[in-house]
């Protein structure tokens, strides 16, 4: 497994009506155990993780302890973050930043009614976004952004915003229906 994506918690502070990542079971591994499996990843061969979710920042220090891991005892090449934005903090930034390579934001739109049709956020996630980015840019941590396209938001010229943010990297995604998780079931 050169490249492992960790999803370590299905919970989310969102409700992105097409999100497969529901809070139905979130258990969360203890910090060590946690280390203890990364550990036996590397063993195998993992050289880049991405931390997940749900959303990771809703447990900033966890986060936090185990990207420091990787980066320092495991001496993974690359370790970065999926995440809406939200919840993360500058001082985070402050005390991990130094071990983060990628972070990662998603963003369906940059209209904020959008944006909460889409159950992304109650009306400051652009907001968010910007002020993300510039202590990416403080911290020299690669910038991306995610997006998903749908019925909400296919219409939309994001090009002048994306332009604004200049991630190193846009990634789009269309909508895709799995069933018991994103069906309306």
């Amino acid at each position: 497994p050169i490249s492992v994506n960790y999803h370590f918690t299905r919970k989310c502070n969102y409700q992105c009506g097409f999100c497969f990542h529901t809070a139905k079971t979130s258990h969360m591994a203890e910090l060590e155990v946690a280390k203890i499996g990364l550990q036996k990843l590397r063993d195998a061969g993992m050289r880049k993780l991405n931390f997940a979710g749900g959303e990771p920042f809703l447990y900033p220090e966890f986060l936090g302890k185990l990207v420091q891991f990787c980066k320092e005892t495991l001496k993974l090449e690359s370790v970065s973050i999926i995440s809406n934005g939200s919840r993360i903090q500058k001082s985070w930034f402050d005390k991990y930043g130094q071990y983060l390579d990628i972070l990662g934001i998603s963003c369906d739109s940059f209209d904020e009614q959008v944006n909460m049709e889409i159950g992304r956020g109650t009306g400051k996630h652009v907001q968010n976004i910007f002020k993300v980015r510039e202590w990416c840019y403080e911290h020299n941590i690669k910038f991306k952004l995610n997006t998903v396209v749908c019925k909400y938001n296919y219409t939309e010229d994001m090009n002048e915003s994306v332009a604004r943010l200049a991630p190193f990297r846009w990634k789009c995604f269309q909508v895709l229906i799995v069933k018991t998780e994103n069906d309306g079931g």
